[in-house]
């Protein structure tokens, strides 16, 4: 298993989309804690049952899982929930707006590891996360629901502008080629 040594910050950027998805059900330091402590396990539990010779017991993943979070500090975890709620609240606003409406800077989430956006010497590069339900036609029509990343170029202009490139940048892919989009459930943007 790769070792993080003590960089926290590696380890929760790594497992920062748990910590997002517990951000809709309350910021509170259990349930943040919570999210960390499960996140580390399911990480802990893929990466074993592929590079292990036999099913790893489940003492094996938590050992591995509390090894990969041990250099996590309360001021660590401090400066990742901030980042979960403002990811929360930028999504929030994103997914408020109507779709002929400007994207305001605060609709994107700007993490702390970005590269582009606090850089002149680099145009800023966003990324859009786009939940959508589809279907795939084959022998037998399958509905599902569909998470997809694109990044975008160029500037934010409008919700409907950027989910159109989305919808666009899908629709181009070739392993798309059966599928339809009924919906677009959700989205969020951020710096990338």
């Amino acid at each position: 298993m790769a070792d993080y040594g003590d960089s926290a910050d590696s380890v929760l950027r790594g497992l920062f989309g748990s910590l997002t998805n517990a951000a809709a059900d309350g910021l509170d330091a259990t349930n943040m804690w919570s999210a960390l402590r499960s996140g580390a396990y399911n990480w802990a539990s893929s990466v074993l049952n592929v590079v292990s010779p036999e099913p790893p017991s489940a003492d094996q993943i938590s050992n591995a899982a509390n090894d990969l979070i041990q250099h996590v500090t309360i001021m660590d975890m401090n400066r990742y929930v901030k980042q979960a709620g403002e990811w929360l609240r930028a999504k929030n606003t994103l997914m408020g707006l109507d779709p002929n409406d400007q994207i305001p800077g605060t609709a994107i989430f700007t993490p702390s590891w970005n590269t582009t956006g606090d850089n002149p010497a680099v145009p800023t590069r966003y990324r859009i996360k786009i939940l959508r339900d589809i279907t795939v036609h084959g022998f037998t029509a399958i509905n599902r629901q569909e998470w997809s990343t694109y990044e975008l170029g160029g500037t934010l202009t409008s919700v409907m502008d950027a989910v159109d490139k989305a919808n666009q940048l899908f629709s181009q892919a070739d392993y798309n080629a059966r599928a339809d989009i009924n919906e677009v459930l959700s989205y969020e943007i951020e710096t990338v």
